[in-house]
Protein backbone atom coordinates (compact mmCIF):
# COMPACT_ATOMS: atom_id res chain seq x y z
CA UNK A 1 0.00 0.00 0.00
CA UNK A 2 0.93 3.61 -0.48
CA UNK A 3 -0.48 6.93 0.69
CA UNK A 4 0.26 10.60 0.31
CA UNK A 5 -1.11 14.09 0.78
CA UNK A 6 -1.02 16.98 -1.73
CA UNK A 7 1.93 16.27 -4.05
CA UNK A 8 2.16 12.94 -2.23
CA UNK A 9 -1.51 12.37 -3.04
CA UNK A 10 -0.67 12.86 -6.69
CA UNK A 11 2.29 10.48 -6.37
CA UNK A 12 0.47 7.73 -4.43
CA UNK A 13 -2.19 7.65 -7.14
CA UNK A 14 0.38 7.84 -9.94
CA UNK A 15 2.29 4.95 -8.37
CA UNK A 16 -0.73 2.68 -8.28
CA UNK A 17 -1.72 3.64 -11.85
CA UNK A 18 1.79 3.27 -13.30
CA UNK A 19 2.57 0.08 -11.33
CA UNK A 20 -0.89 -1.50 -10.99
CA UNK A 21 0.47 -5.01 -10.44
CA UNK A 22 2.62 -3.90 -7.51
CA UNK A 23 0.40 -1.68 -5.38
CA UNK A 24 -2.73 -3.31 -3.96
CA UNK A 25 -4.12 -0.20 -2.26
CA UNK A 26 -3.53 3.54 -2.34
CA UNK A 27 -4.88 6.48 -0.37
CA UNK A 28 -4.67 9.90 -1.95
CA UNK A 29 -5.56 13.01 0.02
CA UNK A 30 -5.82 16.46 -1.59
CA UNK A 31 -3.84 15.32 -4.62
CA UNK A 32 -2.93 17.70 -7.44
CA UNK A 33 -3.83 15.05 -10.03
CA UNK A 34 -4.04 17.48 -12.94
CA UNK A 35 -1.21 19.98 -12.96
CA UNK A 36 -2.88 21.95 -15.73
CA UNK A 37 -5.16 23.33 -12.99
CA UNK A 38 -2.50 23.64 -10.30
CA UNK A 39 0.51 25.91 -9.75
CA UNK A 40 2.80 25.53 -12.75
CA UNK A 41 5.85 26.46 -10.67
CA UNK A 42 5.28 23.42 -8.43
CA UNK A 43 5.00 21.05 -11.34
CA UNK A 44 8.03 22.52 -13.04
CA UNK A 45 10.09 22.22 -9.86
CA UNK A 46 9.08 18.70 -8.92
CA UNK A 47 8.16 16.99 -12.19
CA UNK A 48 10.24 18.72 -14.78
CA UNK A 49 9.02 20.68 -17.75
CA UNK A 50 10.16 20.88 -21.33
CA UNK A 51 9.96 24.00 -23.48
CA UNK A 52 8.51 23.44 -26.93
CA UNK A 53 8.97 26.09 -29.59
CA UNK A 54 6.55 26.16 -32.49
CA UNK A 55 7.33 27.36 -36.03
CA UNK A 56 6.43 30.95 -35.07
CA UNK A 57 8.85 30.91 -32.13
CA UNK A 58 6.13 30.71 -29.50
CA UNK A 59 7.29 28.83 -26.42
CA UNK A 60 4.92 26.54 -24.56
CA UNK A 61 5.56 24.24 -21.63
CA UNK A 62 5.06 20.50 -21.82
CA UNK A 63 5.13 18.45 -18.66
CA UNK A 64 7.03 15.21 -19.00
CA UNK A 65 4.49 13.38 -16.85
CA UNK A 66 1.01 12.07 -17.47
CA UNK A 67 -2.00 13.43 -15.63
CA UNK A 68 -3.44 10.87 -13.26
CA UNK A 69 -6.78 10.89 -15.02
CA UNK A 70 -5.06 9.91 -18.29
CA UNK A 71 -3.93 6.74 -16.49
CA UNK A 72 -7.28 5.94 -14.83
CA UNK A 73 -7.87 2.89 -17.02
CA UNK A 74 -4.82 1.22 -15.39
CA UNK A 75 -6.34 0.94 -11.90
CA UNK A 76 -6.34 -2.65 -10.61
CA UNK A 77 -6.11 -2.21 -6.85
CA UNK A 78 -8.14 -0.26 -4.34
CA UNK A 79 -8.06 3.53 -4.30
CA UNK A 80 -9.40 5.99 -1.74
CA UNK A 81 -9.55 9.62 -2.85
CA UNK A 82 -10.17 12.33 -0.25
CA UNK A 83 -10.26 16.10 -0.65
CA UNK A 84 -11.32 19.05 1.48
CA UNK A 85 -14.33 20.78 -0.03
CA UNK A 86 -12.83 24.24 0.55
CA UNK A 87 -9.18 23.36 -0.07
CA UNK A 88 -7.27 26.62 -0.31
CA UNK A 89 -4.22 25.09 -2.00
CA UNK A 90 -5.18 22.25 -4.36
CA UNK A 91 -8.61 22.85 -5.86
CA UNK A 92 -11.02 19.93 -5.22
CA UNK A 93 -11.55 19.79 -8.99
CA UNK A 94 -8.27 17.88 -9.18
CA UNK A 95 -9.81 14.88 -7.41
CA UNK A 96 -13.16 15.31 -9.17
CA UNK A 97 -11.50 15.17 -12.60
CA UNK A 98 -9.77 11.95 -11.61
CA UNK A 99 -13.01 10.51 -10.19
CA UNK A 100 -14.78 11.33 -13.46
CA UNK A 101 -12.17 9.46 -15.52
CA UNK A 102 -12.20 6.49 -13.15
CA UNK A 103 -15.97 6.29 -13.60
CA UNK A 104 -15.68 6.54 -17.37
CA UNK A 105 -13.16 3.68 -17.26
CA UNK A 106 -15.58 1.60 -15.18
CA UNK A 107 -13.23 1.47 -12.19
CA UNK A 108 -14.39 0.94 -8.63
CA UNK A 109 -12.88 3.33 -6.09
CA UNK A 110 -13.79 5.16 -2.90
CA UNK A 111 -14.20 8.91 -2.70
CA UNK A 112 -14.60 10.85 0.54
CA UNK A 113 -15.01 14.63 0.49
CA UNK A 114 -13.99 16.28 3.73
CA UNK A 115 -16.79 18.85 4.25
CA UNK A 116 -15.77 22.38 5.15
CA UNK A 117 -12.08 21.47 5.27
CA UNK A 118 -9.10 23.22 3.78
CA UNK A 119 -5.89 21.60 2.55
CA UNK A 120 -4.77 19.99 5.82
CA UNK A 121 -8.29 18.85 6.91
CA UNK A 122 -8.10 20.78 10.19
CA UNK A 123 -10.28 19.33 12.93
CA UNK A 124 -11.29 16.43 10.65
CA UNK A 125 -7.71 15.15 10.24
CA UNK A 126 -8.18 12.54 12.96
CA UNK A 127 -11.26 11.16 11.23
CA UNK A 128 -9.38 11.01 7.93
CA UNK A 129 -6.46 9.14 9.54
CA UNK A 130 -8.79 6.53 11.03
CA UNK A 131 -10.52 6.08 7.66
CA UNK A 132 -7.13 5.55 6.04
CA UNK A 133 -6.18 2.95 8.64
CA UNK A 134 -9.47 1.11 8.14
CA UNK A 135 -9.03 1.25 4.35
CA UNK A 136 -5.57 -0.34 4.52
CA UNK A 137 -6.66 -2.90 7.15
CA UNK A 138 -9.51 -3.98 4.87
CA UNK A 139 -7.66 -4.09 1.58
CA UNK A 140 -4.23 -5.25 2.69
CA UNK A 141 -5.05 -7.46 5.67
CA UNK A 142 -8.64 -8.55 5.05
CA UNK A 143 -9.71 -6.99 8.37
CA UNK A 144 -13.28 -5.89 7.70
CA UNK A 145 -14.63 -4.44 10.94
CA UNK A 146 -18.35 -4.59 11.47
CA UNK A 147 -18.55 -1.53 13.70
CA UNK A 148 -19.98 1.66 12.25
CA UNK A 149 -18.49 4.12 14.74
CA UNK A 150 -15.00 5.52 14.46
CA UNK A 151 -13.23 6.16 17.74
CA UNK A 152 -11.58 9.52 17.27
CA UNK A 153 -8.27 10.42 18.88
CA UNK A 154 -8.46 13.05 21.62
CA UNK A 155 -8.49 16.57 20.23
CA UNK A 156 -9.24 15.47 16.66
Amino acid sequence: GIYGHSGGGFMSTAATLVYPDFFKAAVSSAGNHDNRVYNSWWSETHHGVKDEIDEKGKISNKYDIDYNQSLAKNLKGHLLLTHGTIDNNVHPGNSLRLADELMKAGKRFDYMPIPGSRHGYGSKRGYYKKMMWYFFAEHLMGDYRNNVDIELPDGN
